[in-house]
């Protein structure tokens, strides 16, 4: 298209498209207005109503429901959280404890003296060459020949 030249054209449709909305997210706060304890549950309720929408009051049982469950689980967590802690340090005492009687049984000798009791006191059998044919005698298969 130069200086002087006739303009040229097209028709142009214009399409109009119905709007589309885009997904708001909803902040934390928001979401917790719909827990069944919340000051805002009447109201919600009542616009609810107005709304007629079964689906939409649907969406907002569950929302309620999912809200409680969380509350309960939390709850739970919490309780878990508390009985870690009391067993920890139960067990803390327990290892304490117990490394303080293992530390008195090592400066006594504790278990030396056991196994030596239990060594006179337990009766020795005899073995026979019959129930024990590898018996240790001199010049026998299990002692080293003499060089």
């Amino acid at each position: 298209m130069g200086k002087g030249e006739p303009w040229y054209s097209d028709s142009v449709y214009l399409v109009v498209h119905p709007p589309t909305r885009c997904a708001v997210p909803m902040t934390t706060m928001q979401v917790e207005m719909f827990h069944p304890n919340n000051s805002c549950t009447y109201a919600i309720n009542e616009a609810l109503l107005r709304l007629d929408q079964p689906r939409l009051t649907a969406e907002v049982s569950c929302l309620r429901d999912g809200l409680v469950r969380i509350e309960q689980l939390k709850k739970q967590l919490s309780n878990i959280g508390r009985q870690e802690q009391l067993l920890s340090r139960a067990l803390f005492m327990v290892d304490m404890e117990m490394s303080g009687v293992q530390c008195r049984m090592e400066q006594v000798q504790a278990l030396e003296q056991i196994t030596n009791a239990h060594f006179a006191y337990t009766p020795m059998r005899t073995m026979t060459k019959d129930r024990m044919p590898l018996t240790p005698h001199r010049g026998g298969p299990v002692e080293r020949p003499l060089l």
